[in-house]
């Protein structure tokens, strides 16, 4: 490669933190927008099969593809990486299948903010939609897109088709705009539900009474804590049989979502319970978001403070993740300019502020 390591490289220890593929998308993501060469090593280290697995490689493999950049180490179970991004990505429709249930939601926001910071994409994955250690399809549309659109984010997303683990098969699609012009939001604090909605969706090739059994526990708790809600009830063709209940909230500008997935032998009342729980545990901690959009709200305000005027922005989250604190660590490796305070302990409620030197 023309590149010298030494002076232009940004190293990235991938055992940090989390040590998982969170690593791998951010400093992807961050490489692609701001042109810069990474090389990452101990990829996914604390993960019981480290390396690049299927899904990981999709993203490299994307990434690639925007960008026409020269790769080393883009094999799998490779546990390290180099990769030098050539161009910003061009406008156009691009299509990337993982080839498992890897999560496409995953992959999306990977490549979200190189293409809007760019020239806006149409975007076709295929793979998982439904995962349970990801963000699934619906929370994509009813939580972050709609959080970020209050930054000027313009993106719409559809479902084609549901993809359960482990055969996948599922398809999204979806159009990003151009981000410009961007705006600073400010939320308002805590967290007072104006709108709540569950969805209890399932294959088509399980007993049409698990929708039902999963709506009305979830209904039940909620009526307990005088809490409202509007319920759809779906069952959907899959490749493999699956089961979920999906509960979001709005709280004028925030929204938070809380997923549970059912499995064998797990009755259909536990995973309706178990999401409406996390959601009223939630609403206990008076704070603003809930622990998966606190890390995932990082990278867009850090982008966004450096062109903006403002030289702070500050959230509270019901969690302080391990996810969050590798996010917070990461993401200054790339833009120096930037500082990310973690106010509270790991798994407690906590405050996130973002500073701009």
């Amino acid at each position: 490669m023309e590149v010298s390591i030494e002076d232009k490289f940004i190293f990235i220890d991938g055992s940090f933190g989390e040590g998982g593929g969170q690593i791998l998308r951010t400093s992807l993501s961050l490489s692609v927008i701001l042109l810069k060469p990474i090389k990452i090593g101990n990829i996914r280290a604390k993960r019981p099969k480290p390396g690049l697995q299927p899904q990981h490689l999709a993203c490299v493999k994307a990434c690639r593809e925007l960008t026409s950049a020269e790769t080393k180490g883009e094999d799998l179970h490779s546990q390290e990486l180099i990769f030098v991004p050539k161009r910003r990505p061009p406008k156009g429709t691009y299509h990337f299948d993982i080839g498992t249930a890897g999560s496409t939601s995953l992959l999306f926001q990977a490549l979200l903010f190189p293409l809007a910071l760019s020239e806006g994409a149409k975007l076709i994955l295929e793979g998982g939609t439904h995962n349970p250690n990801a963000p699934t399809f619906h929370y994509l549309e009813k939580v972050y897109l709609p959080v970020l659109s209050h930054f000027g984010l313009n993106c719409k997303i559809s479902l084609d088709k549901i993809g359960f683990y482990p055969k996948g098969g599922g398809k999204i699609r979806a159009v990003i705009e151009k981000f410009s012009p961007y705006a600073m939001p400010s939320f308002s604090p805590g967290f007072k539900p104006e709108e709540v909605e569950i969805l209890s969706v399932s294959s088509e090739d399980l007993p049409a009474h698990i929708v039902e059994r999963q709506a009305k526990a979830s209904l039940q708790l909620l009526s307990e804590a005088d809490i409202e809600a509007r319920v759809i009830k779906e069952r959907v063709p899959s490749e493999s049989p699956g089961t979920f209940l999906f509960i979001w909230a709005r709280s004028q500008e925030k929204r938070v979502g809380f997923t549970a997935f059912g499995k064998k032998g797990l009755p259909a009342e536990k995973v309706g319970e178990s999401a409406t729980s996390a959601f009223l545990e939630f609403l206990k901690t008076q704070t603003q978001f809930d622990p998966y959009l606190a890390d995932q709200l990082l990278l867009p305000i850090s982008l966004f403070l450096l062109k903006s005027s403002q030289k702070y922005i500050n959230y509270t989250t019901s969690q302080i993740t391990k996810h969050l604190i590798t996010q917070a660590w990461l993401i200054p490796q790339f833009l120096d300019k930037i500082k990310i305070i973690l106010q509270g302990k790991e798994n407690e409620k906590g405050e996130v502020i973002i500073e701009r030197a």
